[in-house]
């Protein structure tokens, strides 16, 4: 008598079990697909928000860099200009 007990309750264990894991299946696959999506979200949202901090640093650096280029332009053409005056004999005008 023990023994079918025994077995009855290893069987309705199993079967609640088997319940709970289907019940997990059908009513919690949704809200994990909803926590996937948000985290792919926030992650595409950081990414994009480093890339955009980038492109404002290096927008910011080649305007530096083009700033310098021109003022050394300036003065390039600046030293032409007197070492034409100078190769013709002239006094520079300044």
């Amino acid at each position: 008598m023990v023994e079918v007990f025994t077995i009855a309750g290893i069987y309705l264990v199993a079967f609640l079990v088997y319940l709970v894991v289907m019940l997990v299946i059908a009513f919690g696959r949704q809200p994990l697909e909803q926590w996937i999506d948000r985290r792919r979200d926030r992650k595409r949202a950081r990414i994009e928000a480093e890339l955009d901090r980038t492109q404002a640093e290096l927008r910011q650096t080649i305007l530096q860099l083009a700033s310098a280029l021109n003022g050394d332009a300036l003065e390039a053409r600046k030293a032409l200009i007197r070492e034409s005056y100078l190769a013709r004999g002239e006094v520079p005008k300044e």
